[in-house]
């Protein structure tokens, strides 16, 4: 079993969805497909379908996945690398509306760095990564202070950045 996972940020995840049921049309994904929706709009048709789950239902439902698909979300990166699950993420971009920022890319960039996660950076790239998933072991422990690190220098970032164009800059 495949589960995709979108989080519950407002504006959902439709382009994420989207392109999963896609593959699951098409045969490039050929097992059952658990898609946690949240508030996206699109109504995926090639997968069981569970708006909403409690934490505890979370953690169950990864235990029995094989491969996990997310947005670069810390509570399921968290939870598929503490379970030793292969983890394909696909970063949501602010210029598409589907985040405020580009925390998500800079989060995503530095874990799979540290070979914890698979990155798709366009959704033509995923069926790539569901094949490199396959075999994909996340590396366990240390590298959480260097993500620390680069969470706040683009925190900082944004910050200054703020506080320039409110000071007339």
């Amino acid at each position: 079993m495949i589960f995709l996972t979108v989080g519950t940020w407002r504006t959902g995840y439709d382009r994420l969805i989207k392109a999963v049921d896609k593959l699951a049309n098409s045969g490039l994904i050929t097992e059952e497909v658990i898609a946690q929706t949240g508030y996206s709009s699109y109504k995926p048709k090639h997968m069981t379908v569970i708006e909403f789950c409690s934490p505890d239902k979370f953690v169950n439902i990864i235990s029995k996945t094989r491969i996990v698909i997310s947005h670069a979300g810390m509570g399921t990166i968290i939870e598929a690398v503490k379970q030793s699950k292969p983890l394909v993420v696909l970063p949501r971009k602010s210029a598409l509306g589907e985040v405020d920022n580009e925390h998500q890319f800079v989060t995503a960039k530095q874990l799979e760095k540290e070979g914890k996660i698979l990155v798709a950076y366009e959704v033509n790239e995923l069926p790539d990564k569901l094949k490199e998933a396959e075999t994909f072991v996340p590396v366990q422990g240390q590298g959480s202070n260097e993500i620390l690190q680069v969470v706040q220098e683009f925190i900082d970032d944004l910050i200054t950045r703020k506080g320039s164009k409110s000071n007339g800059r």
